[in-house]
């Protein structure tokens, strides 16, 4: 089947019942109510990623396999999915890549903040927030994304938002490191070249995963 659009409306719809953590039931009747994102999900679920030994068919048994913490990136990559629509997939992998690479960061270089869920996604919001600035922002509050994360997007000093800089800032070097070039010149004297290989690697398989249903 052919992969149609989904509405943004629905998409924040989902993602407002994620952030209240509302019952699997509603969450399951709102992912069901639209054919596109029910084919997204259990797309995932029966993916290579999942590796089960059946099939899952109730979008109420795939959304409790996957829980609600994937469920959530997997909601937040298809509103860019669906917000960038000009934009091609190669594209769209890169600002994944970024969401995974500032969560994979901020797990390695601020470990006991757990910031990594929040990190997720200012990465995974940036492309929009710079095409739509504070109407994305309107919306965020009303399906009650944290102030964290809003900060993180409007500015490049928070926390967050300093992890978002220095994501960007690291995924030409991925690159590199991705296909096997020498990165002798590495900028970031203050990382260990071993915390940014383990980051790349990390956003880079995750990306690849998640953008094969977006």
């Amino acid at each position: 089947m052919k992969r149609g659009e989904i509405s943004r409306t629905v998409l924040l719809k989902l993602i407002e019942a994620i952030l209240k953590e509302e019952e699997l039931e509603n969450i399951s009747r709102i992912v069901s109510a639209d054919p596109n994102l029910t084919a997204r999900i259990l797309t995932f679920v029966n993916s290579a990623y999942c590796n089960l030994r059946r099939e899952i068919h109730s979008v109420e048994d795939a959304i409790a396999y996957i829980g609600y913490r994937k469920l959530k990136e997997i909601a937040f990559a298809l509103l860019v999915s669906a917000t960038l629509k000009d934009v091609n997939k190669e594209e769209l992998l890169k600002s994944v890549q970024l969401a995974y690479l500032t969560k994979a960061l901020s797990k390695r270089v601020f470990p006991k903040l757990n910031l990594e869920e929040d990190a997720f996604l200012v990465g995974i919001l940036s492309h929009i927030y710079e095409k739509e600035g504070e109407k994305l922002i309107e919306e965020l509050e009303k399906v009650c994304v944290s102030r964290a994360v809003i900060e993180g997007l409007r500015n490049n000093a928070s926390p967050l938002g300093k992890l978002k800089i220095l994501a960007r800032n690291l995924l030409p070097w991925c690159e590199k490191i991705l296909k096997g070039e020498e990165t002798f010149n590495f900028p970031q004297n203050n990382l260990k070249v071993e915390i940014v290989i383990g980051s790349c690697l990390e956003a880079q398989k995750e990306a690849e995963k998640l953008v094969e249903i977006l």
